[in-house]
């Protein structure tokens, strides 16, 4: 068996952390500013890694270094109100939790109905900010679709 060893000449050597990195974090005004701008343009979004891919050519045109994952701009987009956003989701066989939503983080509130005995039951939970709500199996999101201002929803013709 033969082995070799690397040298300080084979290895790619970086002076400093920075040249590692070499992507900036934008503001959430100037990805807010990216979001909006990429939304005008299309009326709707069929998913989230799309608007993503239209987001970050905005962003790369104000810097080339900017940079921002899928989930930092559906957040953003969702708590700053810039796109309405319909959640297409998968249902699970494990039970339903209250806590955060998966979608945008923010608290859930239960989804409650009164017995006729004077008791209540939990039927699921239901996002306070996002359209996410949950049965009482969890729901899992699979499919995002952005809509922006420009949408007018389908056409008589369409229905």
């Amino acid at each position: 068996m033969v082995t070799s060893r690397a040298t300080s000449k084979d290895m790619c050597t970086f002076t400093s952390i920075q040249d590692a990195m070499s992507y900036r974090i934008p503001p959430a005004d100037v990805l807010a500013e990216a979001i909006t701008e990429a939304l005008k343009g299309r009326p709707m979004v069929v998913s989230q890694q799309k608007l993503t891919t239209m987001v970050l050519k905005k962003l790369r045109e104000k810097d080339p270094e900017y940079a921002a994952t899928e989930e930092r701009i559906r957040k953003l987009a969702i708590h700053r109100n810039l796109a309405k956003i319909e959640i297409h989701a998968r249902e699970a066989d494990e039970r339903s939790r209250h806590g955060r939503c998966p979608v945008c983080s923010s608290k859930m509130r239960r989804i409650q109905n009164e017995t006729i005995f004077g008791g209540t039951v939990t039927l699921g939970h239901k996002c306070k900010k996002c359209p996410y709500w949950t049965g009482l199996n969890r729901r899992i999101p699979v499919r995002y679709v952005f809509y922006g201002d420009d949408y007018r929803g389908p056409s008589h013709k369409e229905l």
